[in-house]
């Protein structure tokens, strides 16, 4: 049961998602993209943006995960080091979970960080579309303001490297689009 909780869980989500679409479909209007602003040049902005607060994040999360857990990562690592080739083994395979436990545990602080920026108010949607204005109903506008935080926290929590690639794939298709108008 626990191997399948993920895809259990997946499907749950799509079911709900499924029954709303389903109930309230009527209410479920496009959220307009906002006025007098030029969205992609906003998105690439928030997306720069995003970058230096992931920035922030990732070396807040470095110095806090060191202070945190450096001390047990050199105990092991200095148990791989003596004793027979059993004990080494069995230390390496030690300081393998442990620094699988130290990623799981950076990866959660720094989805946690990413979701306390967002309700903080640095959003990459928000900036982006303007779902009052689009006739959108109360409901719909809690599903945005939540998935706005969720996608932000996210791109937060990926590191800065997230960001980056995210900006060069814009970047190679802007200069892709550019060679083929010429």
């Amino acid at each position: 049961m626990d191997k399948y909780i993920g895809r259990i869980w997946v499907s749950l989500a799509v079911l709900a998602v499924a029954l709303v679409i389903f109930f309230q479909h009527e209410e479920l209007k496009p959220i307009n993209i906002k006025e007098g602003k030029d969205a992609f040049l906003v998105a690439l902005t928030q997306l720069g943006v995003l970058y230096i607060v992931a920035l922030f994040v990732e070396r807040s999360l470095e110095v806090l995960m060191k202070a945190w857990r450096q001390g047990g990562k050199i105990q092991r690592e200095e148990k791989t080091e003596s004793g027979t080739n059993a004990e080494k083994a069995q230390a390496k395979q030690e300081l393998a979970g442990y620094r699988a436990g130290t990623q799981r545990r950076a990866l959660l602080v720094g989805l946690t960080f990413g979701i306390l920026v967002s309700l903080s108010g640095v959003r990459l949607l928000g900036e982006i579309f303007d779902p009052s204005k689009s006739g959108a109903s109360a409901f719909q506008l809690g599903v945005f303001q939540f998935t706005d935080i969720i996608v932000t926290a996210g791109l937060i929590a990926g590191g800065s490297s997230t960001i980056h690639e995210v900006m060069a794939l814009i970047d190679k298709f802007l200069k892709k689009t550019r060679d083929g108008t010429k």
